[in-house]
């Protein structure tokens, strides 16, 4: 009864295969090749029990694999499981010695390195929480990243100290450490006025314990999401929902200890960190880490490391499409790309690349509870375009806009709950009210829009929340608006989304001015005061904004009318801007 008492919401019949699996002490997780199907519920629910943290899977899997290779480095620089765990030990160590208190709230502002990593379990293990920010934050957003989070230590590359000190006054001493990777320039010494240390400097032996009673619904990291309507929220996910989630990409990749899997996308994303950094480690399987995408190389890499699985979100299949064609794409060792896209893309990314698809649908607060079993991937099953079948811990549904369900071929909103405990986030931070908000009719409303095919296939139609996808980011058209409407020239500002050449968006803002002024200095304003992907590439200038009675913005006429003879493109101005910038 008290191991009950763990899982409430356990139906008794999986509580008694339960307790039998867990008699086996067989290398885990089970081959996911040898299998038809996804796998059985309980794999996940022992999964779990074996590890109910993050901190004991680092600290198991460093037990079960020990000298064996888990992460190399672009550099060069190769890890074992081994050694990660006990550097990830050592900077846990260095954190306590500065202080650091249960749930204090850690952020990770770096590019993607082993450090970042090592942080990562060094702060789980210090019984703190890791919070992840975007690297191309500046201003107002990364103010708002680390002051919505209630961040109180700051891990910051070197190379991204600049802005930070450009906001070190408005954050009002909120942070108390600045622990830097990497070498700070003369220059800049004496600009910060922060505590700091060099992470290097902060690697300690010690016999200090590291705290691993976290339990499955506690929290493994909080994840800005992007804004739709508006402000961004920070996304708090679980242990368990990691665990799940790394699982259910082993189940459908078919990821193995033989396998190789190549790391690009950023790591403040689930994507590069739970799909691909703990999945692997999950695995007893090998990761490849780089800094970011590096298109005329990534078949090289893919051969050089003997890659077996990559993954793929936004336009990266289009970018890769971009390429010149080379031998090195075709001639490869099977290759699986855990991604979802088009129809069109997926065909085409088949037939040129020489590789496997998933398929999935997914987002911060869910993960991926849609995608498909291995056997089903590697024997082309799986229709081109679907998102797949939702996968053992989700029960995923079509509704109506009063939340009742569709019959197939119906288009509605998605919506997600969990059939096992902790299986998606466990809330928006510091906003009960958005959280309840979310969970109307006990379902995540996704505020996305898909359909059912009769096969029991979900196939993702269209955003319904007012957001922007450009290159793998979400974006909050909310935010960008309010950035504009600090420049004192601008009234009023619409921002929408608009076709890209390579897939997802183009950010486009429709302005109406107080005074006039040409969209060269608006793209000024915009690279000084946001990040580089929000920054619209199309400006149009109109009288007014249309609006409803009730005084809303009728985006949707907006959107509608797309771009006109009178709108400007600043993709040209934009670029020449950025390469002056970095001369």
């Amino acid at each position: 009864m008290k191991e009950a008492k763990n899982w409430l919401t356990m139906p008794q019949e999986l509580m008694i295969n339960y307790r039998v699996i867990m008699m086996s002490n067989k290398i885990f997780p089970p081959d996911p090749t040898a299998k038809k199907g996804f796998y059985d519920i309980n794999i996940y629910l022992e999964a779990v029990k074996r590890y109910p943290n993050l901190v004991k899977l680092i600290e198991n899997k460093s037990i079960e694999n020990g000298e064996k290779t888990w992460l190399i480095y672009e550099d060069g620089r190769e890890f074992t499981y081994k050694e990660v765990n006990d550097l990830s030990t050592s900077f846990f160590a260095g954190l306590k010695s500065l202080g650091i208190n249960k749930d204090e709230k850690i952020a990770i502002f770096a590019n993607n390195s082993p450090e970042w990593i090592i942080s990562y379990f060094g702060i789980l293990k210090a019984g703190a929480i890791p919070v992840t920010v975007n690297i191309n934050f500046i201003k107002d957003p990364l103010i708002y990243n680390l002051e919505k989070s209630d961040t109180s230590h700051l891990i910051i590359d070197s190379k991204l100290l600049q802005a930070f000190i450009d906001v070190e006054d408005k954050l009002k001493n909120k942070i108390k450490n600045l622990i830097i990777i990497g070498d700070v320039e003369d220059k800049l010494k004496n600009k910060i006025k922060t505590q700091w240390m060099l992470y290097k400097d902060l690697l300690k032996s010690s016999n200090e314990k590291a705290v691993s009673n976290q339990k499955p619904y506690d929290i493994a990291a909080m994840i800005l999401t992007s804004g739709t309507t508006g402000p961004s929220k920070v996304v708090a996910d679980t242990h368990a929902q990691f665990i799940y989630t790394a699982l259910d990409m082993i189940d459908a990749g078919g990821v193995t200890p033989n396998s190789n899997v190549y790391v690009y996308l950023p790591l403040y994303h689930i994507m590069a960190l739970d799909l691909a950094t703990i999945s692997s480690m999950l695995a007893n399987a090998k990761m490849v880490l780089v800094k970011t995408l590096y298109a005329s190389r990534f078949w090289e890499d893919i051969n050089k490391y003997n890659i077996t699985h990559f993954h793929a979100v936004g336009p990266i299949l289009e970018i890769l499409f971009k390429q010149p064609k080379t031998d090195l794409e075709i001639n490869h060792g099977q290759l699986i790309a855990i991604a979802y896209t088009s129809k069109v893309v997926w065909l085409e990314a088949v037939k040129r690349f020489n590789i496997y698809i998933t398929g999935g649908y997914g987002s911060t607060e869910a993960r991926i509870p849609v995608t498909s079993p291995y056997d089903e991937v590697i024997e082309r099953k799986v229709p081109p375009g679907s998102s797949g079948k939702p996968a053992p811990p989700f029960e995923i549904d079509i509704v109506d806009e009063d939340g009742f369900s569709l019959p197939p071929n119906k288009v509605g909103e998605i919506v997600v709950r969990p059939k096992l405990p902790w299986a998606i986030f466990r809330e928006y931070y510091n906003m009960p009210d958005k959280t309840i908000e979310a969970f109307k009719g006990l379902w995540f409303h996704t505020g996305d829009l898909g359909v059912f095919d009769e096969n029991g296939y979900l196939y993702f139609v269209d955003r319904a929340k007012d957001a922007i996808r450009k290159k793998g980011e979400n974006i909050s058209s909310y935010e960008i608006e309010q950035t504009l409407l600090k420049f004192d020239k601008i009234k009023e500002a619409a921002v929408i989304p608009v076709p890209s050449e390579i897939g997802e968006d183009e950010v486009m803002a429709v302005i109406s001015l107080k005074e006039k002024v040409n969209p060269e200095e608006i793209i000024d304003f915009c690279l000084e005061n946001m990040p580089k992907f929000w920054v619209p590439r199309y400006i149009r200038f109109v009288d007014s904004l249309p609006r409803t009675p009730t005084g809303r913005i009728e985006k949707y006429k907006l959107r509608n009318q797309g771009i006109t003879n009178d709108t400007v493109d600043m993709n040209l101005y934009i670029k020449q801007k950025l390469q002056s910038t970095r001369r």
